[in-house]
């Protein structure tokens, strides 16, 4: 039989993965492996599991909430010929799972943890660290690793809610702002900013206001929103109208896409997906394309798939959706087959039946923004 090693948190979110260990670990054993269940004894302790393993697995399962899938992702890029990695969101929030349509349900996210649908996702390189969804500081940044574990587990998002209004200095928002030389490829900021992130998410603190448009997992990218400081009421109103209509064309905004950006300035408190990353005074955040092999859902992995043209034959082969790979693969050499019988000046792009040009070679689903607007 495979081998699969289950790595949870016992107090992540709710603690439903306690109650549920028994049918999760049924569900695996049905599906051909024998389970080792290890629950993490304190911060950090599934970094240093993965990191370090002496046994080989066939299958790694995480079961906790973002910081749970920051350590593991962590560990697992610093381990050696790691196994595919499965997911299972137990926390408080879970944005990763939001952007990548993982059930909340436990049993049937396993099915998917456990499964043959899979696929190379973008994670972001944080100086020496990774994250998989958003690296960020400023206002309200904090309340993810401040607020304490037994609030979250009694008051869900709530809980960040009250926390964020208790860090916020009303009377000086300067209090509330850090001073930064942001750059990224093509461009350059520098200021007092209010807010700043980047990210490889559509989902932020539950939210997908800032990211909507432009969030694509696999195009060597990350987001970058940044706020500038307001100086008065009008400025605030323009922010919160910005942020709710996601819009930011506002000259308190700097919105930009870029492979990398880098920030200078006095040494600033970072959060990296919900943990504490530090207090920097440099920082380079970057994409590292398709880093992490991670199980997630048929439908999701297929979409996307549809948006590109197959890289490599062991990607269609595998699938990350093995009959929809297929189904893909064979429509791309019947496209294939009617450019060879077309014009030179053809040959570069296809005519899809609603007249939109589309290139054959896979490009970023955003691929104005490349160079950042303001």
């Amino acid at each position: 039989m495979k081998k699969m090693l289950l790595v949870y948190n016992p107090v992540a979110g709710d603690k439903r993965i306690q109650s549920a260990l028994s049918d999760l670990v049924n569900t695996f054993t049905k599906k051909g492996y024998i389970v080792t269940v290890y629950p993490t004894q304190s911060a950090g302790d599934a970094k240093y599991k993965l990191a370090r393993l002496q046994v080989e697995y066939d299958r790694i399962v995480v079961c906790g909430g973002d910081g749970m899938l920051h350590e593991a992702l962590n560990g697992w890029m610093n381990g050696t010929d790691m196994p595919l990695l499965g997911y299972i969101p137990t926390g408080t929030v879970n944005d990763f799972a939001h952007s990548h349509h993982l059930p909340f349900s436990v049993l049937e996210a396993a099915e998917i943890a456990a499964g043959d649908s899979w696929t190379n996702i973008d994670v972001g390189k944080f100086n020496d660290e990774y994250f998989s969804y958003v690296a960020a500081f400023g206002i309200g940044t904090s309340v993810s690793y401040r607020t304490a574990q037994n609030k979250k587990n009694r008051l869900g998002s709530l809980a960040y809610v009250i926390e964020a209004i208790g860090a916020v200095d009303f009377a000086h928002w300067e209090n509330n702002c850090e001073t930064m030389r942001i750059k990224w490829e093509g461009g350059e900021c520098e200021g007092e900013f209010l807010y700043g992130m980047v990210s490889n998410s559509r989902y932020i603190a539950g939210s997908d206001r800032f990211t909507r448009n432009l969030f694509n997992w696999r195009d060597g990218l990350l987001e970058g929103v940044f706020i500038r400081r307001p100086m008065n009421i009008t400025d605030l109103n323009a922010i919160a109208m910005g942020i709710m209509q996601s819009k930011f064309d506002h000259p308190l905004f700097v919105a930009v896409q870029s492979p990398w950006f880098t920030f200078e300035g006095s040494k600033t408190p970072w959060t990296l997906d919900g943990e504490f990353g530090g207090d920097q005074d440099f920082v380079r955040a970057q994409a590292v394309p398709e880093a992490l092999r991670i199980a997630l859902p048929l439908d999701h992995v297929s979409q996307t798939l549809e948006l590109e043209s197959p890289k490599n034959e062991e990607e269609l082969d595998h699938g990350k959706a093995e009959q929809n790979a297929h189904d893909l693969q064979t429509a791309n050499c019947e496209r294939d087959d009617d450019v060879t019988d077309t014009e030179e000046a053809d040959e570069k792009h296809e005519e899809k039946p609603d007249g939109n040009s589309v290139a054959k070679k896979r490009r970023p689903a955003i691929s104005g923004l490349r160079k950042g607007f303001r």
